[in-house]
């Protein structure tokens, strides 16, 4: 008897034993999971206060046309800027976010372009703008450098190019213009509607 108790009693220590230990191996791995988590989150955190790279659907948003990615030779010339909502908004070419103020009632937190040779983004306020013989989406032509050493020797090297140190001021001397001329435009194009308008009304007065 005192021994089918010792059976017994074995039995159910060992049950007990690995109850317990099944529950650690439940509790380490659900603290693995929280810590990876947090690890991940802390990660997009991180992210979410550079620059991003923009998706295949994106557009400028300015002139809604195509923003070319970091891997596309014209991707180089992608601009990106933050607003102070915190949203990300890509351009095709520099001129056209220096425009987008132009139009639109936004202000932005963070502004950046890409460095011509590493495609790596560059702070808009700190970038060297080259001006050059050089396709770009919006047919602005300038490209963008990280430094003036960068520039230079771009500069020294690409002779062919007729490239030229520039400035923000130079491109955005530029970016008005085209956008007055672009204004100025669409207001004669409707200049002519209305009146097209009123010649209608008139030959329909007189025609009564």
């Amino acid at each position: 008897m005192k021994k089918l108790f010792a059976i017994m009693l074995a039995f159910f220590l060992m049950i007990i034993v690995s109850a317990c230990g099944d529950e650690a191996a439940e509790n380490e791995q659900k603290d693995d999971q929280e810590t990876a988590a947090t690890e991940v989150k802390h990660d997009d955190d991180d992210h979410g206060d550079g620059p991003h790279e923009p998706g295949a659907d994106d557009v400028c948003a300015f002139c809604n046309m195509k923003v070319y990615g970091e891997t596309d030779p014209m991707g180089v010339f992608t601009a990106q800027a933050k607003t102070k909502d915190g949203e990300y908004v890509y351009f095709d070419d520099s001129g056209c976010l220096l425009n987008i103020t132009r139009r639109d009632d936004v202000e932005f937190e963070e502004k950046w372009v890409r460095d011509y040779i590493t495609s790596e983004w560059v702070e808009a306020d700190s970038a060297i703008p080259v001006k050059a013989d050089l396709k770009t989406p919006m047919k602005y032509g300038y490209a963008f450098f990280k430094d003036n050493d960068s520039a230079e020797k771009f500069i020294s090297e690409n002779s062919s190019k007729n490239p030229a140190m520039a400035t923000w001021e130079q491109i955005d001397q530029i970016a008005n213009e085209r956008y007055m001329k672009k204004m100025k435009m669409n207001s004669g194009s409707m200049d002519k509607d209305q009146d097209s308008e009123m010649d209608g009304e008139s030959e329909e007065e007189s025609g009564h």
